[in-house]
C-alpha cells in the first residue's frame, strides 16, 4: 500500500487531511506530503514544510518576490 501512496498522481489538495484546529491551515500527515502538495500547487515558488504538533503545514519562504 505504501507504493500507492508514494506514486500519488492526484490533485495536490487531495493530500491534505484536514484543517489545523489551532491556526486553520491545511494539514498533511507527513513532511513529504506537504512538500509534494506545495510543489503541485505553487510550481516555481519556494515553500517550506512546517511542523505543527504531529501534522505539517506549508509556508512560503519570505524574502522572495513573485
Amino acid at each position: 500500500m505504501k507504493t500507492a501512496i508514494r506514486n500519488f498522481n492526484g490533485h495536490p489538495q487531495q493530500l491534505a487531511v484536514g484543517r489545523c484546529p489551532d491556526c486553520g491551515k491545511a494539514t498533511y500527515l507527513s513532511r513529504r506530503d506537504a512538500k509534494r502538495a506545495a510543489r503541485g500547487m505553487f510550481p516555481g515558488v519556494h515553500h517550506r514544510p512546517v511542523q505543527c504538533g504531529d501534522r505539517w503545514h506549508i509556508q512560503r519562504v519570505s524574502g522572495e518576490s513573485g
